[in-house]
């Protein structure tokens, strides 16, 4: 069984003319660990296809599975705890709460998952250290070069 399903994934956004066509029919399946690049000329609904995938949009049409979840099936607090578990979302920007330091950023998904703030801020100093990032721990992402933006990346785990 694959472990994402694209079944017939359809994307408009707007109305009428302004009606904009971003996915049209897609269907895919991705195997656990397995690597996959989505390219393609900008506007062509790359973007789309990985916040679809990543279960941060919904699809106009067509079914979406993630580990033989049904996405459309899941409430949206159900859909956070498969993103914070299961989705590993890398955004080309920063998109980190500004009032939080880093390695509060980074813990704050673990208490979301049930860890005491104290385990959760030493898992979260861990990563950091595992990036070479433990004298950012406490700096405030606003203080950070490029710190505004848009755009994703999606992988799955």
């Amino acid at each position: 069984m694959s472990f994402l399903e694209l079944r017939h994934v359809a994307k408009i956004y707007g109305e009428g003319p302004n009606e904009v066509q971003a996915l049209q029919d897609v269907s895919m399946s991705v195997e656990a660990g397995e690597l996959v690049a989505v390219m393609g000329p900008s506007g062509s609904g790359k973007s789309s296809l990985l916040t679809i995938a990543g279960s941060l949009e919904e699809p106009t049409s067509g079914h979406v599975l993630v580990g033989g979840a049904t996405l459309s099936k899941l409430s949206r607090a159900e859909k956070a705890r498969l993103r914070r578990r299961t989705i590993g979302y890398v955004f080309q920007d920063f998109n980190l709460l500004p009032g939080l330091t880093a390695v509060e950023n980074v813990s704050l998904p673990l208490e979301l998952d049930g860890l005491t703030a104290r385990k959760a801020r030493a898992v979260g100093i861990q990563g950091l250290e595992e990036l070479e990032l433990t004298e950012e721990a406490e700096r405030s992402p606003t203080s950070f070069p490029g710190a505004s933006g848009s755009g994703s990346r999606s992988h799955a785990r």
